[in-house]
């Protein structure tokens, strides 16, 4: 007898297929995933734990001062960035004024066919 074996599962998603995981990659994925968060945790939590020949072990929660790298990577953008992407923004919306989006209601080439027929005078 000659049966049916299904290799693979698809789905589709918004018109298209994909290829869905088998378990091993989900279970990886989801191991991977969990492992860097932990890892992330200890790290931290190694960074926090202090030892005093007179204290002992101790816990340290006062955050460590960023080093002056870290605050350059912190904030968002220079002042110096801003006005340049302003600038460019400014240029570029002067140069293509024909492609900007119309605000009013979008019609399709059906809907417009539809229209002009509608137009047309009844013989």
């Amino acid at each position: 007898s000659s049966g049916i074996n299904a290799e693979y599962g698809y789905y589709v998603l918004q018109g298209t297929i994909y290829q869905a995981p088998d378990l091993h990659h989900v279970l990886n994925s989801r191991l991977a995933g969990t492992l860097f968060h932990l890892q992330e945790a200890l790290d931290k939590t190694l960074k926090m734990s202090r030892y005093d020949p007179n204290k002992g072990h101790y816990w340290s929660f006062d955050p460590p001062a960023p080093s002056k790298e870290e605050k350059l990577r912190s904030e968002p953008c220079s002042q110096f960035q801003r006005e340049s992407v302003d600038k460019l923004i400014d240029i570029l919306t002067k140069k293509y004024q024909h492609f900007m989006l119309r605000t009013g209601p979008v019609v399709t080439e059906q809907q417009n066919l539809k229209q002009e027929s509608k137009d047309e005078p009844q013989r």
